[in-house]
């Protein structure tokens, strides 16, 4: 795992967020005082090779299998996105389904249908958040969601550096590098 420095990340609120093994949509709704819908703006299906690799090699995937690619927007009602995230799985758990017209965010929708869960943070630290046309640093998330019934998601989440500061400098290895047990 690696998270940035805490010298590197002087706002609470980001260090907070970066470091939690919870839900995030529940940290940002309470940061931000606003609930939060899902807005998927891509779902494909990916042979593993044209899936991202961080999250090839945190699934534990071989060459052979297929993923679901899903991108998303957290959004507030006033249609303002939150964070930017990618999710990958193989299949989806138990009390989840998916579903691109779902506006439920996947930690809400695993919390409803009471499905045990436990996340695995991956890395943290400074990313780069697309702004019309340009890009500014964001701080980001990785992590893997283990699901009571065996089945794994990987998510990778940027935050709109406007509601959340990002880091002043890019991750810091800490522990176990992706792809390592849990």
């Amino acid at each position: 795992m690696s998270r940035p420095a805490t010298s590197d990340v002087t706002d609470g609120s980001t260090r907070m967020l970066l470091a939690a093994d919870g839900s995030t949509t529940l940290l940002l709704e309470a940061l931000l005082d606003r609930s939060l819908t899902v807005s998927v703006t891509r779902q494909r299906p990916l042979p593993t090779h044209r899936a991202p690799e961080r999250a090839v090699r945190a699934l534990n995937l071989t060459p052979s299998c297929t993923v679901i690619e899903r991108s998303s927007a957290l959004v507030t009602d006033a249609d303002e996105v939150m964070s930017r995230n990618t999710v990958v799985f193989v299949v989806p758990p138990r009390g989840w389904s998916a579903d691109a017209d779902d506006a439920v965010p996947l930690g809400h929708r695993l919390r409803a249908a009471r499905t045990l869960q436990h996340r695995t943070l991956l890395s943290s630290g400074r990313a780069n958040w697309p702004d019309e046309g340009q890009e500014s640093p964001c701080a980001y998330k990785e992590y893997l969601i283990h699901c009571e019934d065996g089945r794994l998601l990987y998510v990778h989440e940027r935050f709109n550096p406007r509601h959340i500061p990002p880091p002043r400098a890019r991750a810091v290895p800490v522990a176990a590098p992706v792809g390592a047990s849990a």
